[in-house]
């Protein structure tokens, strides 16, 4: 199979006050038609720069300053031939991208190769609508090219923004790629503006985006890594799928090993701005070869491990790197002759293997490894509760002002916490696991009462929290501190690290007891500061840095030192190693553990990577939209799920190894509104076990895709239009009937089974078409002749007799009562497990 893309001895620096910074040093790297290639490493490895120098997009002061990459694509090569006469940086049928002007590198970028950017609330522009975004893309490469700069062409694309609209087959075309990545009614949503769609659609669109012109070789950079472990499972079962379908080339950047050992034929391992290990993703994690590559592997958390041994140190300033093998300074097997000259490429494994390792050594003993402070975990004692919350509730107001309440905004409230009874037993870490939105965080800024409660208690030490204000108050905090997700945002940028953990200890006048003879309060304060820098690992002499001169794992071990300061008994973690490389997770994970048995604290550990849950909990708690839905020990909750919801998240868990068997439970559709939740089990809208009535016979597949049929239904969320449109000129194209208050046009039912059986007749294949869109198994007998005369009505737009033709026959227990958890030792809300079916 030849090379699509071919990179060779790339090297990209950044020119800065302090030097340059070699962010790209000597990347060689080749990716084969239809293969998927995984780029992996800690920040500052350098992989995204890796792929925007491929792309062409490296702004100052970043320059591209050695080597070449080269694409083949017979078709543009011959196109540019004509275009340029005989350029230089067209070779037969491959293209020198980094020797290309920039006219050509916007016919090959969106069209040859597209990328998907990691963050897509700040890639997809905010004043333009999603079917814009993706037009434009269309536009430039198949329909009428780009226009030269100028006021007057700029004028003209400004037009279909302001209301002409687009070209009629550039919109159909549009509709067909959002539909082709998973967008529900895409005809109706190409209005639609980025902020009206979820966190997991935006990342939908940026693939349309990517995919419209049909790219041989699509660059994901960290495509999931802002995602929920749900949503990441369906954006990575996209990409496999349109891969399959489209036969086109990926190279996927992450520093997520668990979705490598998924999705990826090969793997390259980066390390400060080197490719240290290239070979077949089975190889590379049953063989890793350089030490990197294998203490990488070794600070996942796992079932198996019970301590993590992290990497020591940092990635190296790219300035000024050590000579010889870079990872030198960190690895444990490092020799003399790994500190000096160039390191070469040495072939590992069996010929056939093409597994590489730039690395001096044949193997490393993987035995000696770990031995050093990796001890194993002791039991921690637990005690009784500590803190209980029950029937908490923190539901934000829409209102602003006396004219909003008048108009009744104030009862639309965000139902954020809705309902929660929660206890935190001393000594234990219990997890607080669900996806974004659900109220995690929520919950426990309530629990400090950071954010004062709707409703309910919430019992610290025998003591109503909701009783105490003002002073109080702030003294109970002594007991209840927060540990937050982002250091760099949590810590003040103008004050030292001594400044900072100072603060809390003026705050509540501490220490307790006064210095000692001869000695100030600042003395006193200033060894009290020592004590905690030392207690999370830190340098004293770091004590007079600021927060941007430490690394993000720094950063985030002051943000534990500060939770320290006052002495806690409860700590709140809200996903406190979330924004943090695997290596430095591991760091602070054992930090953590490390501290709870020094101290005898009390963790509420707010996450959303359940491998870390599992590490380091002895509980678990699931939420889902406002409402814990299972509470168990962690290992039986692994084990034995109960709840649907549960299941689907341990069941998308990346696992990093290529061999397993995975049996995943991709979920459907988005988290619900917390405004308008749904009644019943808030999960049945999306729950793959939905209860159906016990007198209909239905398979669970056809089930649940009738349950999404009734929902699109309820919101008028089917474009029937569209769908007319699709049809052939002969087909049924007649208005839809309007009733006159809006909803259905009958009154009795025995006009309404008449004008069933004449709509069935008139709008059939309007009807099979609105079939064929909603489900995959289709529903036979009663059941499809129900579906049908629910379809008719969406035809005449009579929505409401519609909804209620499906309401009375498939109407479900999980949306008539809602589940109550329980008081048993594992209890979980779902009728299911209830058996109140």
């Amino acid at each position: 199979m030849s090379d699509l893309l071919s990179i060779s001895g790339l090297r990209t620096q950044f020119a800065t006050e302090r030097g340059r910074v070699k962010a790209v040093d000597g990347v060689d790297l080749a990716i084969r038609e239809g293969e998927t290639v995984g780029l992996v490493g800690e920040s500052g490895s350098g992989k995204s720069v890796t792929a925007l120098s491929t792309m062409g997009l490296v702004d100052d002061p970043g320059e591209v300053v050695g080597g070449e990459v080269t694409l083949r694509a017979p078709g543009l090569a011959a196109e540019f031939r004509d275009r340029y006469g005989d350029p230089a940086f067209v070779d037969g049928d491959r293209i020198d991208l980094t020797a290309a002007p920039e006219e050509a590198l916007r016919s090959i970028r969106g069209g040859e190769m597209s990328m998907i950017f990691q963050d897509p609330m700040t890639s997809l522009n905010p004043a333009l609508t999603v079917g814009e975004q993706v037009a434009e893309s269309l536009r430039l490469h198949q329909y009428g090219g780009r226009r030269r700069d100028g006021w007057l062409n700029g004028v003209r694309e400004l037009l279909p923004k302001l209301g002409r609209g687009v070209d009629e087959e550039v919109l159909d075309r549009t509709v067909e790629v959002l539909s082709e990545v998973g967008i529900p009614e895409p005809a109706s949503r190409v209005e639609e503006y980025p902020h009206e769609f979820s966190g997991g659609m935006r990342q939908r669109v940026l693939i349309a985006i990517a995919l419209a012109c049909r790219p041989r070789l699509l660059i994901a950079d960290e495509p999931t890594t802002a995602l929920d472990v749900t949503i990441q499972a369906q954006i990575l079962d996209l990409i496999n799928e349109l891969q399959d379908e489209l036969g086109m080339s990926v190279l996927f950047i992450t520093h997520d090993l668990g979705v490598v050992a998924e999705t990826c034929d090969r793997v390259a391992v980066m390390y400060a701005g080197e490719i240290v290990e290239e070979g077949a993703v089975e190889e590379i994690f049953s063989n890793p070869s350089h030490p990197y590559t294998y203490t990488l592997l070794e600070s996942i958390p796992t079932e198996d491990r019970e301590r993590l041994t992290p990497i020591e140190g940092n990635v190296p300033d790219l300035v000024d790197m050590p000579p010889g093998c870079h990872f030198a300074p960190r690895c444990p097997w490092a020799k003399p002759e790994c500190r000096e000259g160039e390191i070469p490429f040495r072939q590992h494994g069996p010929a056939s293997a093409n597994h590489r390792a730039k690395c001096v050594l044949d193997s490393f003993d993987a035995s000696e490894y770990g031995d050093d402070g990796a001890l194993g975990i002791g039991e921690h004692e637990i005690g009784g509760p500590l803190l209980e919350a029950s029937g908490l509730k923190k539901h934000f107001s829409r209102a602003d002002g006396l004219l909003d309440e008048w108009l009744g905004f104030d009862d639309e409230s965000v139902k954020a916490v809705d309902g929660v009874d929660l206890t935190v037993y001393e000594g234990e870490t219990l997890g607080l696991v669900g996806e974004s939105g659900c109220g995690k965080s929520t919950t426990g800024r309530t629990l400090l009462r950071l954010l004062d409660p709707t409703a309910g208690r919430v019992v610290f030490a025998g003591e109503d929290l909701a009783d105490l204000s003002g002073a109080a108050l702030r003294e109970k905090r002594r007991d209840l501190q927060m540990i937050f997700q982002d250091p760099m945002s949590s810590l003040d940028p103008r004050m030292t690290v001594e400044a900072i953990l100072v603060e809390p200890l003026k705050i509540h006048d501490l220490p307790a007891e006064g210095p000692p003879a001869g000695t100030s309060r600042r003395e006193q304060r200033r060894e009290r500061v020592t004590e905690l820098l030392e207690a999370v690992g830190l340098d004293p002499n770091q004590r007079d840095r600021y927060p941007h001169e430490l690394s993000g794992g720094q950063r985030q071990r002051v943000g534990i030192a500060r939770a320290l300061a006052v002495d806690p008994d409860l700590i709140v973690c809200d996903e406190p190693v979330s924004a943090l490389d695997v290596s430095v997770q591991a760091q602070i994970l054992n930090l953590l553990e490390d501290l709870q048995e020094e101290f005898g604290l009390t963790y509420l550990f707010i996450a959303h990577d359940l491998s870390v849950v599992r590490h380091i909990c002895d509980r678990v708690a699931v939420m889902y939209l406002g409402e814990i839905v299972e509470v168990a020990d962690t290992e039986e909750l692994f084990d034995a799920p109960k709840h649907p919801y549960t299941r689907a998240l341990l069941s998308a868990i990346p696992e990093p190894d290529p061999t397993a068997d995975r049996d995943r439970v991709i979920l459907r559709g988005d988290v619900p509104s917390p405004i308008d939740p749904p009644s019943g089990c808030r999960f049945r809208t999306r729950c793959p076990r939905v209860i159906p009535p016990a007198d209909v016979d239905v398979d669970q597949p056809t089930y649940r895709e009738i349950m999404t049929l009734r929902e699109r239904v309820e919101e008028r969320a089917i474009d029937v239009e569209a769908v007319r449109e699709t049809l052939p000129a002969d087909a049924d194209r007649a208005e839809p009937a309007t009733a006159t208050d809006g909803g259905t046009a009958s009154t009795s039912s025995t006009d309404r089974d008449r004008r069933s059986a004449i709509r069935r007749d008139d709008s059939a294949p309007v009807v099979a078409a609105l079939r064929e869109r909603f489900f995959e198994t289709p529903p036979t007998g009663e059941n499809r002749a129900v579906v049908d005369d629910a379809l008719a009505s969406v035809a005449a737009g009579e929505w409401d007799a519609a909804a209620e033709t499906l309401r009375g026959r498939f109407e479900s227990v999980c949306e008539r009562a809602r589940p109550e958890l329980g008081d048993d030792a594992h209890p979980a809300a779902c009728h299911l497990v209830d058996g109140d079916d």
